[in-house]
């Protein structure tokens, strides 16, 4: 009985990892609904890696309507399955959804996983509520962070210099 469980569970395994392959692809192809099947196919079967990616295809709306009530689903179930990069991604929902507090929870626990791009996030939410000095510090680490993009630490670059030419104007011209 053991045996034949363990069996009919790599099975599935090996059932849920041809249907991610499918996907992929299908993905590189530009087969972008037909990518989507087959990795919801995946995730349905229980493929922890395919849970981020159903997630990212409902969040941008990759081959499907976008939707960000399932992606946060999604983005969640990789989450609790240990995929810490899909932090960032719920924080950019919530603070979509105008839940700043919840927002930069998620987004500081992208911090601690190392998610560079998720300063340049809470930096912006600082910056809106009209904290300087935090949105100062968060973009400097976004600018000297390993982890974040290039494009991401360029704007975190033109929003310090803006911050620093708004500072001098307001104090005025030295005498």
């Amino acid at each position: 009985m053991f045996k034949a469980r363990k069996l009919r569970n790599l099975a599935e395994a090996n059932r849920a990892n041809l249907l991610y392959q499918r996907g992929d692809e299908a993905w590189q192809r530009g087969r972008l609904r037909s990518a989507f099947k087959f990795f919801l196919a995946a995730a349905t079967a229980g493929l922890d890696g395919a849970f981020d990616t159903v997630g990212n295809f409902y969040h941008n709306g990759i081959g499907v309507k976008r939707n960000p009530d399932a992606a946060l689903f999604w983005y969640g179930q990789a989450y609790r399955k240990g995929s810490r990069s899909v932090a960032n991604n719920i924080g950019c929902i919530m603070r979509d959804r105008k839940k700043a507090g919840q927002a930069i929870k998620w987004f500081q626990r992208a911090v601690r996983q190392n998610d560079g791009n998720a300063n340049l996030n809470l930096a912006k939410i600082y910056l809106l509520k009209g904290d300087s000095a935090k949105a100062a510090r968060y973009l400097g680490r976004t600018f000297r962070s390993a982890w974040a993009t290039n494009d991401a630490k360029e704007e975190a670059r033109l929003l310090l210099n803006e911050m620093k030419t708004k500072r001098a104007k307001r104090a005025g011209p030295k005498t």
